[in-house]
């Protein structure tokens, strides 16, 4: 398959629907009728015609239905993942399947639970194809190629995950998961201990901080623990590792709470935590992976005044927002997460309308940096006002920029 087969095929937006039943390729063939000029849609209603169809051409996103006789849903992303990484996995799922859904945590980007309606299919369908469009530049692929051997997710956060669909999950089998990572174990409790969660006593162990924190933010500081600590050698003269830390945790805490503000959907609230707890992960790959270039990019910031991602665009053709994303695209995490670290500083350049994690991240990371004044650029990022109104919240800034402040003050008054 060559390279401009590859491009041409993403242009087109090529998508694959898979499943047993005639009945619901039919349904989706006539849904997605009206999108013919922009979408090129496929059908497969099997695993094995689906990966025969996936060798003969390549698909931007496969959408398959998880119960299927032969090959189930898992079993086919599974395979999609090891073949066929760049193509997008969506996975259709009852809540009957969840015990199957588990088993392939990390082979599909996204879940949507059926029976799934038709407009949010497709405004799914259309958010991933359009960060494909971003994360699959052909310099970026290149530069990430460059890095050596990425990370994989840590086993630690799929274990939770796996535990909090179990029927019968516990706080107490969940510490004990977190148990067996002896590093995690030690960095959560620091962590738990630490002003920034201002508990009143000493936690000894993650059972208790499991039950202090919440279940969901344990899972979130495993997975943010663990990318931090495979990138812990980024240490340059102008680069500082726990600044980078120290702000991501800031930014994934308030964006939490200014999703709790904006929205009552708990997932999206927890989407919002991790993605401004990662946000800056692709910083620490960069940093870690070609110091001499970063220090470059940050001195060509500081002489020419220009944002970090500015010098980042120059000096390596990609941005530390683009790497991280494509990191996390890696690790198959849901595409809000990934959309909101691939734009945090570009938000206009999201197709949805309305609230999602990526204005709560966007807004927190430039708030930390503004009031915080502890940032090394010269240029530091600024509020997108146009975009924020163009999601009707302009109006909601100095909200926010109150309760950003009321969150340090709690945190000095707790240190």
């Amino acid at each position: 398959m060559s390279l401009q087969d590859n491009i041409a095929a993403r242009a087109r937006k090529t998508v694959l629907f898979v499943d047993d039943e005639p009945t619901m390729l039919e349904v989706y063939r006539l849904v997605f009728k009206s999108l013919n000029d922009d979408w090129e849609l496929h059908f497969a209603s099997s695993g094995q015609a689906a990966l025969a169809k996936l060798q003969e051409k390549p698909f931007a996103v496969i959408v398959s239905d998880m119960r299927m006789p032969g090959m189930n849903g898992a079993q086919l992303l599974t395979e999609v993942l090891k073949t066929y990484p760049r193509t997008a996995r969506i996975i259709l799922s009852g809540y009957a399947e969840q015990e199957s859904v588990a088993k392939c945590v990390g082979a599909a980007h996204q879940f949507l639970l059926k029976p799934c309606d038709v407009m949010t299919l497709r405004s799914t369908l259309s958010r991933v194809l359009a960060l494909d469009v971003f994360l699959n530049n052909e310099r970026l692929k290149v530069l990430v190629s460059q890095m050596g051997s990425l990370p994989s997710v840590p086993s630690l956060y799929f274990k939770i995950i796996q535990e909090l669909q179990s029927p019968d999950a516990s706080v107490e089998r969940i510490g004990d998961i977190v148990c067996q990572d002896p590093a995690m174990t030690a960095k959560l409790l620091q962590l738990v201990n630490s002003a920034f969660f201002g508990i009143s006593r000493k936690i000894s162990n993650p059972t208790e901080a499991v039950q202090f924190l919440g279940v969901n933010t344990v899972r979130s500081l495993a997975l943010s623990i663990h990318a931090f600590s495979c990138f812990e050698k980024a240490r340059l003269g102008d680069f500082s590792f726990d600044r980078v830390w120290n702000h991501s945790l800031t930014v994934g805490t308030f964006a939490k709470k200014i999703t709790q503000a904006e929205s009552s959907d708990r997932a999206m609230i927890d989407e919002a935590f991790i993605a401004g707890l990662l946000h800056d992960v692709g910083k620490l790959m960069l940093a870690a992976n070609m110091a001499e270039q970063y220090q470059e990019a940050m001195t060509l910031a500081r002489e020419r005044k220009l944002s970090l991602t500015e010098a980042e665009q120059l000096v390596f053709g990609a941005t530390h927002a683009d790497v991280g994303a494509y990191l996390l695209g890696l690790w198959g995490l849901p595409v809000p997460i990934v959309e909101a670290v691939a734009l945090h500083h570009r938000p206009a350049r999201h197709c949805e309308n309305g609230f999602t994690p990526l204005a709560a991240v966007h807004a927190a990371n430039v708030l930390e940096n503004e009031i915080s004044g502890d940032s090394l650029e010269s240029a530091p990022p600024t509020l997108n006002m146009s975009y924020l109104a163009s999601i009707g919240l302009a109006d909601r800034v100095e909200d926010w920029r109150a309760a950003f402040h009321e969150m340090l003050e709690q945190k000095a008054e707790a240190a």
